[in-house]
């Protein structure tokens, strides 16, 4: 559980940011999956829940519920609200029960955090409920305060970690012929559900030696021996922080295709990992690494080189091709995942997580970086 002086601390942090950017109310949707609603508040909730702070006060939280099922439940700091459960065709019942406490302030600006979670029409309702008030866009206001992680958020990115090394340790035991990658990727879900995960991304996939081994599937192919598998482990623990790991698997002799395309993804990681520094900036990484991808004949990356994690799945700083210039800091957790692609295989690192440290990046999972031979 989240403790009462984390909570302050954040609120601390928000508060200063808020005061320097004149904004009275902050309000905030949840996010991938549960974005800086869970941050400002320590408490879960689906689509269409909203967090607001004001510059003082308590912070209020709206979500679905009644009077008598789902009663409102006030804990430190923070006053719930609850509304009659709708559809999401019109998620925008939220707003209307915070309206009161929030025009009871007079507020003259409101920032939204998160705009692209934010429905449309929670956004038309804000509007119409506060004809005179300024609002913005303030989604880039926490970003740098969200990404680096205090010593209890990173005692619960530990835990994340482990979780993922114990999802390793399942593939080992149940992984087999005779089976589809989806009965092994299920396994592993029991797993993260009993040990206190609240939320997984899980893929998996096989594929036959000499072919490419998509950890997005195929997974209802029935495996053969000789067979590869891979599959992607991205979950939380139970308060909602992220690690990654994306194990590969041999039933028998690693072809060679494999093992070269591995063998060149664990190097580019391990250039990328050197360069995870306080001060650098994304932008270095993506450079570096398109500069190992054009060396090897490997294509550049076009999607998310690696992101930081924390109560989303993906934050920032996020090396992107579109660009990210907020610069790495420490106590920053960055999942690290280039890939390889070869006409006959595909690479992918095994061991993601890792924690900047002034002194460099450290691994967060323990789980080597090697194919998996069963």
């Amino acid at each position: 559980m989240i403790s009462d002086q984390e909570l302050d601390r954040r609120w601390a942090l928000t508060r200063t940011a808020m005061a320097h950017a004149g904004i009275d109310w902050l309000i905030a949707p949840t996010g991938h999956p549960f974005g800086y609603m869970r941050w400002l508040t320590g408490r879960t909730g689906f689509a269409g829940t909203l967090a607001a702070i004001p510059i003082s006060g308590n912070v209020l939280l709206a979500s679905h519920g009644d009077h008598i099922h789902h009663r409102p439940h006030d804990s430190y700091g923070i006053r719930h609200f609850s509304s009659c459960a709708q559809a999401n065709i019109k998620c925008d019942n939220q707003v209307a029960i915070l309206v009161d406490a929030i025009q009871a302030t007079k507020p003259k600006r409101i920032g939204l955090l998160g705009m692209g979670y934010l429905s449309a029409s929670a956004y038309l309702a804000l509007q119409a409920a506060f004809p005179n008030v300024a609002f913005s866009d303030q989604s880039e206001l926490l970003v740098p305060l969200k990404a680096v992680k205090s010593e209890e958020e990173l005692g619960y990115m530990r835990r994340a970690a482990a979780m993922h090394d114990s999802g390793v340790d399942v593939i080992k035991k149940v992984a087999k012929p005779g089976i589809t990658a989806r009965d092994v990727m299920e396994e592993v879900r029991f797993m993260l559900f009993k040990a206190g995960s609240t939320a997984q991304t899980l893929m998996a996939g096989s594929a036959p030696p000499g072919s490419i081994c998509k950890y997005a599937g195929p997974g209802d192919r029935i495996m053969q021996p000789g067979d590869q598998f891979a599959m992607l482990i991205e979950a939380c623990e139970q308060e909602g922080y992220y690690s990654e790991a994306m194990p590969t698997l041999c039933f028998g002799q690693v072809p060679p295709g494999l093992q070269r395309v591995f063998d060149d993804v664990v190097e580019a990681q391990n250039i990328l990992a050197d360069m995870l520094k306080p001060g650098v900036t994304p932008i270095e990484l993506m450079e570096a690494n398109d500069k190992f991808m054009d060396r090897k004949g490997y294509p550049r990356e076009g999607r998310l080189l690696g992101h930081a994690q924390g109560v989303d799945l993906v934050e920032r700083p996020a090396l992107s091709p579109l660009g990210d210039n907020l610069p790495f800091e420490e106590n920053m957790v960055v999942s690290l995942h280039p890939t390889t692609h070869a006409d006959d295989a595909w690479g992918y690192p095994v061991n993601m997580s890792f924690l900047v440290t002034k002194n460099g990046a450290k691994r967060m999972l323990k789980t080597p970086q090697e194919i998996i031979v069963l």
